[in-house]
């Protein structure tokens, strides 16, 4: 078990990126969201988002948990697909939205083979007709609960 607080995990961002994984800041991405979810709209396209949350029991160190964090965000940027974009959302994780419906964002789960796979929560939640702010906050409960 994790001897060490979440709280103790860094989290910042300078508006642009997360400061420890250099991965899109929560609010650029919410941004990227919003109008990802227009044009998907107009091109008649779904859209899905993958929350991954790392569990911070399985690491002895904050050190550890947090080099994990940098491998998966690593694994995230060299293997998504032009259009699908990541956020670090959390202290223990991410979110993912990738151009494809369910199926398909599994299949991309799979096939990146995401470091610490077993250590890893992961919450496919698609859009279908649902608004913004609907499907923010079926993501939410999803990845906080």
């Amino acid at each position: 078990m994790a001897d060490f607080d979440l709280r103790d995990v860094e989290f910042q961002s300078d508006g642009s990126a997360d400061s420890l994984t250099a991965s899109m800041s929560p609010a650029l991405f919410q941004e990227n969201v919003k109008r990802e979810i227009a044009t998907a709209a107009r091109e008649v396209r779904e859209l899905t988002m993958v929350a991954l949350a790392l569990e911070p029991a399985d690491f002895a160190s904050v050190a550890n948990f947090q080099e994990a964090l940098i491998e998966i965000a690593f694994a995230l940027k060299s293997g998504l697909r032009g259009g699908d974009f990541f956020a670090r959302i959390s202290d223990s994780g991410f979110w993912v939205l990738l151009r494809t419906d369910e199926s398909g964002a599994a299949a991309v789960i799979d096939r990146l083979d995401l470091p610490h796979h077993d250590n890893l929560t992961i919450h496919i939640v698609v859009r279908k007709y649902s608004g913004y702010e609907e499907w923010i906050e079926r993501i939410d409960q999803l990845h906080f609960s």
